[in-house]
């Protein structure tokens, strides 16, 4: 499977962008930024530093809400998986019926937001005791994250991205957008499998370890030669903008830096200066130092990324599996002697039967409780003796190859047995019960329990089908077909 995004620039330096419109402004000729965020790009009254040859952690920035939950004491008593599952419906469902215009969201709404993200953290800290398996992901859309993972995650942790929106994005249109993408996963969150956790108020909490883990490794040059080397560069573009990704990243979007002119005839007394940005190429001017500059940045900003989805994982009690092999990487480059769990295994191992599923088959199959323990067993027993990543991935996919060839068997054998364990004596008993009519009361009764005595057996098999991991195979091509 192929992960790659960016291999090399976009664009050269300087290469002539698209008319700009009403809506939008062109930094590079893919790239566009609408021009309502230009504002929020560089606020007036941001603090101007000398740039530091030694890369340091940047802050850490986390919504009001978030903060909030962190230095709240609770007394309730925390609400069960499911309940909390049921409830985030609820209010998706509230939030998605919110009218389609740029009015502010009411306070009430934001008040409910709050309250269930308070909720969600109490359950999640409860959770956290128990012997469930818990896994953190950022990076993958929740469906594909559970399927990737062989449905090894009793529940999967996301950062709540409703509450994330609250400090720039109030108006009803944007919170009505994301509850219905939300509510596209309404089977997995009713269960309680899938839920919203608010990042922030992890991060909040291990601030200090963040700013720890990120300096230590900002220190390991095997961490950050490994990310230089990895980094694809577009720019300066012709609006002095650079856009940097990384190869075998899975985000979403690149990083973005602009190019500042400082108006010197501008600068006042008290040292305030005024800055222009969004200017034009310039082939003669030189950018170097500026790119040199943003590359370390660049790489402070990966380290970083990591460090804080590893302390967040931890402070829920989860697992941290990343999803992209860039990140998986630097993680093995942190720790050479990290021994990674069978979930971040399995996400290498990319089972072909059970992708692209929804998130409703992805719930009934996850319902067939005794299959995936069997499947959660065999694959505990199969990385016993892998001591790596890509002994433990090979592990997986041996197995899951051996069970994809036993469901095709199971497959055949369930079609064989309800054909002749069930059909054919619930026909038989039928003639039974016509021919026996003749015989009065004793007739009837002796062909109607020679019917129930053909169906038994088969009612018995299938439940034993249901208890193999094989079976979950079979469910999956079903829901496929």
């Amino acid at each position: 499977m192929c992960h790659k995004r960016w291999t090399r620039p976009a664009s050269p330096p300087g290469a002539p962008v698209p008319p700009d419109n009403t809506d939008s402004i062109f930094l590079s000729p893919g790239t566009s930024l609408a021009r309502s965020a230009v504002g929020t790009l560089l606020p007036a009254g941001t603090p101007i530093t000398l740039p530091d040859d030694t890369p340091a952690p940047r802050p850490i920035f986390v919504t009001g809400i978030e903060h909030a939950i962190a230095t709240f004491t609770p007394h309730d008593v925390p609400l069960s998986a499911r309940d909390l599952g049921r409830l985030r419906v609820e209010l998706l469902w509230q939030l998605s019926r919110l009218p389609d215009n740029d009015d502010e969201l009411d306070s009430d709404v934001a008040q409910g937001i709050a309250q269930t993200a308070l909720l969600a953290w109490q359950t999640v800290g409860t959770l956290a005791f128990t012997s469930s398996t818990l896994l953190w992901n950022e990076e993958l859309d929740p469906s594909t994250f559970v399927a990737r993972t062989i449905l090894l995650a009793d529940h999967v942790l996301t950062p709540d991205r409703l509450v994330a929106a609250m400090d720039r994005v109030r108006s009803n249109s944007d919170v009505r957008a994301l509850a219905r993408s939300e509510l596209h996963h309404e089977p997995l969150i009713r269960s309680g499998r899938l839920i919203s956790v608010p990042s922030g108020t992890a991060l909040t909490l291990g601030r200090e370890s963040v700013r720890a883990t990120t300096l230590a490794d900002l220190k390991n040059t095997a961490v950050t030669g490994f990310i230089r080397d990895q980094l694809v560069i577009e720019g300066p573009t012709a609006r002095e903008v650079l856009l940097i990704n990384a190869k075998d990243d899975l985000a979403h979007a690149p990083f973005m830096w602009l190019f500042a002119h400082i108006d010197h005839e501008r600068v006042t007394e008290d040292r305030i200066v005024t800055t222009r940005m969004l200017g034009q190429y310039d082939p003669e001017h030189n950018y170097r130092p500026w790119i040199e500059q943003t590359t370390r940045d660049a790489i402070r900003n990966y380290v970083q990324r990591t460090a804080e989805r590893m302390v967040v994982a931890d402070l829920v009690g989860a697992e941290y599996v990343a999803a992209s092999p860039f990140e998986a990487r630097i993680m093995q480059r942190r720790e050479p002697n990290f021994a990674p769990g069978p979930a971040s295994a399995s996400i290498w191992a990319d089972v072909p039967t059970l992708r692209d599923l929804t998130s409703r088959d992805l719930s009934r199959i996850l319902d067939e409780d005794e299959a995936v323990e069997d499947l959660r067993a065999r694959v505990r027993l199969a990385m016993g003796s892998a001591p790596d990543l890509a002994g433990r991935t090979k592990a997986i996919q041996e197995l899951t190859a051996e069970i994809e060839h036993a469901s095709t068997g199971l497959e055949r054998k369930m079609r064989t047995e309800r054909a002749y364990s069930a059909v054919a004596p619930a026909v038989l008993g039928g003639a039974g019960l016509v021919l026996g009519s003749a015989g009065g009361l004793p007739g009837l009764a002796g062909a109607a329990l020679a019917t129930v005595a053909g169906i038994v057996p088969w009612i018995g098999s299938r439940r034993s089908n249901r208890r193999d991991a094989a079976y979950i195979f079979v469910t999956a091509r079903r829901r496929r077909r």
